[in-house]
């Protein structure tokens, strides 16, 4: 196939970013060139995927999600903040090509908007990207993530519709805003395996189920356990919603004097020292590649966003989740309780005693570890990076040969 030049909008997010460079690497050792609009925070591991980067400001490097869910009006500051959101990447995309535009544009599902006015305003075929569940006729993860967090359609929300008129207006759009929300690009490519999708028999040849990324880790050190014998727990809450240093205390303590060897990922909004003084079989780090300790895990306590479950579940490894403190956990969590491959904590039960018990009786269980096993080889069999740009190389063959 020619070389063609791809242009990548997404959003900061390790969940949206990460998944993408596998088929951004592919795509570059294809010979094709691809512009990635990112920021400062993922800059670096773009360009070693083989892009040129095209920088923005990001609106989260301000606005704390955490601090906004709790206050009256989150509603309609959490849809704002998404439109903004998706308005700096447009910019920094039609700023940085102007009149030279891609001959595809790929993008995330979070900042959807932006790269479909961006292919709208170029003329462009588009392929969008999602590395959590896959959204058609029959299933809307947006509109289940509203619903968990007790919020309606952007476009109910007076505020927020009126907003996303006018944009949409400027760029020649006037779909309603609900139909602009839920229409399929011609090829979405899903980062997980087709037997983790809801409602996956509905889903058709728009979409391809490629699975997660799981290259680029040849070759870097990885973690090792300090007793080759001791059960490892991973504990982590991702980069959001981790400012509960009680979770981890708690986490710390269930543990103590026990044969367990315990890894907690605090993420960078919390400093280890305001755990106090921890077990010696327990260690804490703000980051930690999580691949490293999974492939010693017997088991992993996380929050349940659609990332973490789908790293464990590479490694073979269940899940107990705490899906209540992450806004965007809870679709995640829900099916790997419906497919019987984790057990849930309530916020009721976050105590010591009842954390250990869930862990344990977890990774004792035979029947849950061997549906795990089924779902790591279906994650292992989905094709990964090379399908997915098979996949892209197909769709613009049609679109735009």
């Amino acid at each position: 196939m020619r070389q063609r030049h791809i242009l990548f909008a997404n959003v900061q997010g390790h969940g949206h970013v990460y998944p993408s460079l596998g088929l951004v690497s592919e795509l570059a050792r294809r010979g094709h060139r691809i512009t990635y609009v990112t920021t400062p925070l993922f800059a670096d591991e773009v360009k070693a995927a083989g892009a040129e980067v095209v920088l923005y400001k990001s609106e989260f490097d301000t606005f704390h999600v955490p601090e906004v869910v709790k206050q009256e009006d989150a509603e309609t500051q959490l849809h704002l903040v998404y439109v903004r959101e998706n308005v700096a990447i447009l910019r920094a995309a039609e700023e940085a090509l102007g009149d030279n535009p891609p001959d595809l544009v790929v993008y995330d599902v979070f900042p959807f908007i932006a790269g479909r006015l961006l292919a709208a305003r170029w003329d462009r075929p588009a392929v969008r990207l999602t590395g959590g569940f896959a959204a058609n006729e029959h299933y809307s993860l947006f509109k289940e993530l509203w619903k968990s967090n007790g919020q309606r359609h952007p476009a109910d929300v007076e505020a927020v519709h009126s907003v996303l008129v006018d944009l949409l207006g400027k760029y020649g759009v006037d779909t309603p805003v609900k139909e602009y929300w839920d229409e399929i690009e011609g090829l979405t490519i899903v980062f997980l395996p087709k037997s983790f999708q809801p409602f996956a028999e509905t889903f058709d040849e728009r979409f391809a189920f490629v699975g997660p990324t799981l290259t680029g880790r040849d070759g870097q050190p990885g973690w090792q356990p300090p007793r080759p014998d001791a059960p490892v727990l991973l504990v982590s809450l991702g980069n959001q919603f981790n400012e509960h240093p009680e979770f981890f205390r708690a986490c710390a303590q269930a543990f103590a004097d026990t044969p367990w060897h315990v890894v907690m990922a605090i993420g960078g909004f919390l400093d280890p020292a305001v755990l106090g003084p921890l077990p010696p079989n327990v260690e804490a780090h703000q980051w930690i590649p999580f691949h490293s300790v999974l492939a010693h895990a017997r088991a992993c306590l996380t929050h349940g966003t659609t990332g973490a479950v789908l790293e464990a579940f590479a490694a073979g490894v269940p899940l107990v989740l705490v899906p209540h403190f992450a806004t965007e956990a809870a679709p995640s969590a829900e099916r790997v309780i419906e497919l019987g491959l984790g057990s849930v904590l309530r916020p009721d039960q976050l105590e010591p005693a009842s954390i250990r018990e869930a862990v344990e009786r977890l990774a004792a269980d035979s029947a849950v570890r061997e549906r795990v096993r089924r779902m790591q080889r279906d994650i292992l069999s989905s094709g990964g990076p090379a399908r997915a740009a098979d996949e892209v190389e197909a769709y613009l063959g049609r679109v735009a040969p």
